[in-house]
């Protein structure tokens, strides 16, 4: 699907907002794009630092309006080095219920 739509690359997060699959792996993978952070066992909140990046946006987007493609516009992508990206997302849902966020990075 990354070559036939000619996407630059594909995402999924948890509904944490971990990036737990990247295609290409760059320097976003294994981060996390809540804009409220994740609390740790000690009770302390940690933001990634991406959290404000187009991804950042695309993974709010979803989980806000999981049921439609949401596009979010063209700017500066830290992580692919500064290059210009447009990031398209939705929810992913099991049975109903929204599991996680499936997100396509345009070149």
């Amino acid at each position: 699907i990354l070559y036939e739509r000619n996407y630059y690359d594909i995402f999924m997060l948890d509904l944490e907002g971990n990036l737990i699959y990247s295609v290409y792996k760059e320097l976003d993978y294994a981060t996390n794009f809540a804009a409220n952070g994740t609390i740790d066992e000690n009770g302390q909140v940690h933001y990634g630092e991406w959290k404000d990046s187009g991804l950042g946006e695309a993974f709010e987007a979803a989980v806000r309006n999981p049921d439609i493609i949401n596009v979010i516009d063209w700017k500066p992508y830290g992580p692919s080095y500064g290059a210009l990206a447009s990031f398209l997302s939705t929810g992913i849902k099991q049975y109903g219920k929204l599991v996680g966020v499936f997100c396509t990075q345009m070149p």
